[in-house]
This record gives C-alpha cells, structure tokens and sequence, in this order.
C-alpha cells in the first residue's frame, strides 16, 4: 500500500451519539464499507486503509443499499481518515483496527507494519481462516485479538440481472443471525456495544473458532464444488451431489480431530438427502439471486476458498485421515484465473 493519508468528514443525524472510539477498518471492500456505515452511525470515528488505487473512491464515499426486495433506499458512508500505508498510521492512535480482508491477505510485510502501530489497541480479525488468529499471534499479543464471524451478506451492487439507481454496495441481514465476537470481555464489549447502537445486532459468544471452522467446512466445499459445475445449483444436487457429500464428511473429521470437538449436529447430519434439501430451501430465503451471488463472490475470493481445501489436505495429511474425494476437489477447480 502506497503512502499518505487524508481526512474527510461523515454527517452524524443529532440522534446519533457522541464519538467513542477511533477505529481503522482495513479493506474497504462490501464488508468493511458495511461495518464502517453501522459504526459511524454509532457515532464512531471510521477510518479505512486502503490500497492507493481505492483511495480516491474512499475519500468520496460509498453508497450502500440495505437488500430487501428493492433498491429504493440507500446511506452513504464517508469515512473520517482514508490511509493507504500501514507504516503511517501513528502509535497508538486508534482503540480498534478491524481486519475485513480474506485470509489470503495476511500475507505479505504490512501485517508487521500494522501491528508496529498498533499500540494498545483492540484487532478484530473477520478473517475465516482457522489458523488466523495464530498468524496474527506471531506480530500482536494475543490479548489484544478479537475474533468475529460474518454472518450478514454483502456484494457489489448491482450484480447480474438487478438494477439500482447507482452502483454500491448491497447488503443483508439474515433472520435471527447476529454479528458474532469473541475475545477478552474488556475489548468484545466496546464492539458489540458499538455495533448494537449502529442497528448491527450483534454478540459475544464463547467457542466462535469452532463454530466458525465447522461452518466453513460446509461452505467451502460447496462453493468449490459449485465452481466445477458452473454455479449451477440444479448441476450440483445432478452431478456431483454424492462427491459434495464424501468431501464434507472428510473435512469434518479432520476438523474434529484438529480441534478435538466434535462437529455441531446440522454438520454430523448431512447425508445426500439433507444437503439435496439445503440447496432448495436455501436459495428461496435471499432476496436476491443466490447462485449469482455465490459465482460473483467466490470468484473473486476464489483464492480463499483454495487456501482452505489446501488447509485441509495438509491436516488431513499430518493426521493419517482420509482426504482424498478433498484433493480430487482440489485438482478440479486448479487455481483462480
């Protein structure tokens, strides 16, 4: 990331609170613009390191659409500070930087740049990667780590098919599926807290690594199975759907056996039948095409979801367990392009 920073200005309505924290999101993607929007509507000070390349976007604002079945209304999110080179940012001079990147992005030398001027502040990591937080533990104390699950949906406005007045960002809240934290109480609760007052519901939960590993474990091999038959949902469950199955059933053991924890219930239950199920209903709870979706997201993180199948043949590997229907997978979808 280049070098340099430049300060722009939110409007905050008069029911918004006073700013309580200093928080620098890094990646301004669809993710860290809708976290930036709940917590500058908190009252929060927001800004984003990005690379030079985004910064002008960033210091003009970003349009984001609250997805349900229209794009009638929409909220602007300017950010306070834009900065594009970790080395710049002062000691100490925010209480929270929050990691909305995927986990392919930890590496490379800015990580230990960030962390030089972190100080005492709070890394909330959104990263999915099981083996995140460690990365992390080798530059950043590991009391000052925050560990958080998305659980809402955010794109590139408009995809495929829709119309908006303006290109943005859309996004979703899924029924009774909070935002989830975990971390040292004193500096899960500021989030939360934070991230409640600005209309994210939100939580602090206990055993979020596992929750988080298992419901990646489901995730990606349907994403990458998805990937070999065009994002074709109806190709899946025709094609592929016993194989999709055996992958799972390998990625979960594996995973029991890396975390010593067995797998949630949902998970130890998925047979041919459920997951033909799951791939029906899913589809109709999204207010917006759902295969589209998953081909334009999974497309440009399509690194990601590789470092994960890369993951879990390794620890498939140093464990003697089986892995091979995860590495016929891998070999099928090659690299991104």
């Amino acid at each position: 990331m280049g070098a340099g920073m430049a300060y722009t200005r939110h409007l905050i309505s008069a029911a918004e609170t006073e700013s309580h924290m200093r928080i620098l999101i890094v990646g301004a993607g669809s993710v860290g613009q809708l976290y930036g929007l709940h917590l500058a509507r908190a009252g929060e000070e927001v800004h984003v390191l990005v690379r030079p390349r985004y910064a002008e976007e960033a210091r003009r604002g970003y349009r984001l659409y609250e997805r349900r079945r229209d794009f009638k209304q929409h909220a602007i999110f300017t950010p306070d500070g834009v900065w594009t080179d970790a080395a710049d940012l002062p000691p100490g001079h925010f209480d929270a930087i929050i990691l909305a990147i995927p986990s392919t992005g930890l590496k490379g030398p800015w990580l230990a740049s960030l962390a030089r001027g972190l100080g005492d502040a709070t890394l909330l990591t959104l990263t999915p990667g099981l083996d995140d937080v460690q990365t992390l533990s080798e530059h950043i104390a590991p009391d000052q780590i925050v560990r958080g699950l998305i659980t809402s949906v955010s794109y590139p406005a408009p995809l495929p098919g829709e119309s908006c007045p303006q290109p943005g960002t859309a996004y979703w809240f899924p029924p009774l599926t909070p935002a989830l934290f975990e971390g040292p109480k004193e500096r899960v609760t500021p989030i939360v807290t934070a991230l409640n007052r600005g209309h994210m519901s939100s939580r602090s939960v206990r055993g979020l690594a596992e929750k988080a590993a298992f419901g990646s474990g489901v995730l990606m091999p349907i994403v990458a199975h998805m990937e070999t038959v065009g994002w074709s949902l109806d190709r899946l469950r025709d094609e592929t759907l016993s194989e999709l199955v055996t992958t799972m059933s390998q990625i979960r053991t594996i995973l029991e056996a890396t975390l010593q924890s067995k797998a949630p219930l949902p998970m130890r239950m998925l047979t041919p039948t459920t997951v033909k199920l799951l791939t029906r209903v899913a589809p109709r709870v999204p207010p917006f095409d759902f295969e589209v979706y998953l081909k334009v997201h999974f497309t440009k993180v399509g690194a990601q979801t590789r470092m994960f199948l890369d993951d879990y043949i390794a620890k498939g590997e140093s464990l003697n367990l089986p892995n091979d229907a995860i590495v016929e997978l891998r070999a099928k979808i090659g690299e991104p392009s």
